[in-house]
C-alpha cells in the first residue's frame, strides 16, 4: 500500500507492507458510522490519524493535510480502508465458513 504526499514541493511516496491484525481492528473501529458526505472535522482528524498509524507514523497528520490535494483526501482514506478490509476479505473468502 502506498500514499504520495507533497513535501518540500516534491512528491514523496510512503509505503507499508505489513498490516497487523490490530490494524484490521482499528480499521473497523474508525470506519464504522462514518458518513463521508457529512463528515465532521473531528471525524476527519480521527481518520487522518488512522492513516498516519497505518503507515507506521512515517509522516504526521499535518503532512497529510498539507501534502495531499483536496480532491484526493476522501478517495485516499477510502482506498486505505478498503485495502485493509479487502485483504481480510480475501483471506476469509476461501475458508469455506462463509458458504
Amino acid at each position: 500500500m502506498e500514499i504520495i504526499l507533497k513535501k518540500d514541493k516534491k512528491d514523496k511516496t510512503y509505503t507499508t507492507g505489513f498490516i497487523s491484525a490490530r490494524m484490521v481492528r482499528r480499521t473497523i473501529e474508525v470506519s464504522q458510522g462514518v458518513d463521508f458526505d457529512n463528515i465532521s472535522p473531528e471525524e476527519l482528524d480521527k481518520l487522518i490519524d488512522y492513516i498516519v498509524e497505518l503507515f507506521g507514523n512515517q509522516f504526521t497528520r499535518d503532512d497529510v493535510y498539507d501534502g495531499l490535494q483536496s480532491k484526493d483526501l476522501i478517495p485516499t482514506i477510502t482506498k486505505c480502508i478498503n485495502e485493509v478490509v479487502g485483504e481480510m476479505s480475501e483471506v476469509t473468502a476461501g475458508d469455506g465458513k462463509n458458504q
